[in-house]
């Protein structure tokens, strides 16, 4: 199968988040079965022309993003503009590759001009993967700003190539529930594909010792809605009973750490809390190995890739009830579940984990086997490969003249097709 993946985020150059990631253990994956894997994702900088590379077994093509030939002031029209440098790269692509489908991110529509454009003599099923939608960052996070132009313009984008896909991908219930409820989306249309983890690279290594100090890990963007002062506020109040306690925090942010930071200096703890910054994928695992438990109570999370890398090393989960995580987490068996914004909560689920070690012994190994069973790169891809047939099966059936445009539009189309 000939498989083109479009994601604006892409490890190693443009890794931010979620998805970004999520696109790099799928190509790779797809890759190691033998499909033929694409990816479209943007430079770092500017590009006039698009940079392909074959990067372990997958073609990266790393295109121009719009803001360059002149300014652009406003999250709007960047994402108009990128979709459409989208389908100018598409079209490149298409004159050398013949794909078999088209795998997109909802957030800002970026296969919007594509699937507004696509046409009997273009056409390729489109597969569109639910990550984090506008949808979801209005309800939970309060942005964008209510009737604001990014809101308006960014749903309507997100919600046309919903329901323009041939699939639709959700990475948990969660999140296709909020497109049913935003964008009308039948719940019955929406396939569920949980995330997977890579465990040639996230997996335990019996010999790699703990911390000697209590350790808790967090990894992620340090901002409040991930809840990083929840648990630096509760790994504070656990210091009478571990006073070797140390919070790990891998990733950035501004405000939040430097709330952290204050709050450890009037404690005169500066030792309790750590900050690595941003840390490579490949080092990931080691700090997942070494610590005693992960914890992020988000507010919300689409899925929480970070739960399945963790539990995949071995190492115990503290989760939010709010989101994805619930659908990633056995609460009580691969970690604990608790609200988010509950300090008390969080710091109660830290002690039960940090003071009994039968029990972190018994989370470890259930975890790895939870990721064995259901969450390993093969079991994911097979649930992957699975929607991608289903949409080329769709489209097998869809008649000529549903694909094709009105009769005029048709017509000036095939007086510009090359013979």
């Amino acid at each position: 199968m000939k498989i083109c993946l479009v994601s604006q985020e892409y490890p190693p150059e443009t890794a931010w988040g979620g998805v970004g990631t999520q696109t790099w253990v799928k190509a790779r994956a797809l890759a190691r079965l033998g499909h033929e894997v694409h990816v479209l994702s943007r430079a770092a900088d500017q590009e006039l022309e698009t940079r392909s590379e074959l990067i372990d077994g997958v073609m990266v093509h790393r295109m121009q993003p719009p803001g360059f030939a002149f300014p652009i002031y406003g999250k709007p029209l960047y994402m108009l503009g990128y979709t459409w440098y989208v389908l100018a790269a598409l079209y490149q692509l298409m004159e050398q590759y013949k794909f078999d489908v088209f795998d997109f991110p909802e957030f800002g529509g970026e296969g919007f001009a594509y699937q507004l454009d696509r046409v009997l003599w273009n056409w390729v099923p489109v597969v569109v993967q639910l990550h984090g939608p506008l949808a979801m960052f209005r309800e939970i996070f309060r942005w964008p700003e209510p009737h604001s132009r990014l809101q308006q313009f960014g749903m309507f984008v997100e919600e046309f190539s919903l329901k323009n896909a041939d699939v639709i991908m959700s990475c948990s219930g969660s999140v296709a529930d909020l497109a049913h409820r935003y964008y009308g989306i039948a719940r019955d249309a929406v396939e569920v594909v949980h995330c997977g983890v890579d465990t040639s690279i996230f997996h335990p290594v019996p010999e790699t010792p703990l911390e000697s100090r209590p350790t808790v890990l967090f990894v992620g963007q340090i901002v409040e809605n991930k809840g990083a002062h929840i648990v630096a506020d509760a790994v504070l109040s656990l210091r009478h009973k571990y006073p070797g306690i140390k919070l790990k925090l891998l990733g950035s942010g501004s405000e939040v750490p430097d709330m952290i930071r204050a709050r450890c200096k009037a404690e005169e703890a500066d030792d309790c809390v750590e900050f690595c910054g941003f840390v490579p994928l490949h080092e990931l695992p080691d700090y997942y190995r070494r610590a005693h438990v992960f914890c992020s109570p988000s507010e919300y999370e689409g899925f929480g890739q970070v739960y399945i890398e963790s539990m995949a090393c071995g190492c115990p989960v503290i989760a939010s009830t709010e989101g994805g995580g619930v659908e990633a987490i056995e609460d009580g068996a691969t970690g604990l579940l608790v609200p988010p914004n509950d300090i008390q909560a969080t710091a109660a689920a830290l002690d039960r984990i940090l003071g009994d070690s039968a029990l972190r012994h018994r989370m470890s190994e259930a975890g790895k086997q939870r990721v064995a069973d259901y969450f390993s790169m093969e079991k994911y891809i097979q649930r992957v490969v699975a929607a991608y047939e289903k949409a080329i099966e769709i489209c097998r059936h869809i008649p000529d003249d549903v694909k094709n445009l009105s009769d005029w539009e048709a017509t000036y189309h095939m007086r510009r097709e090359p013979s």
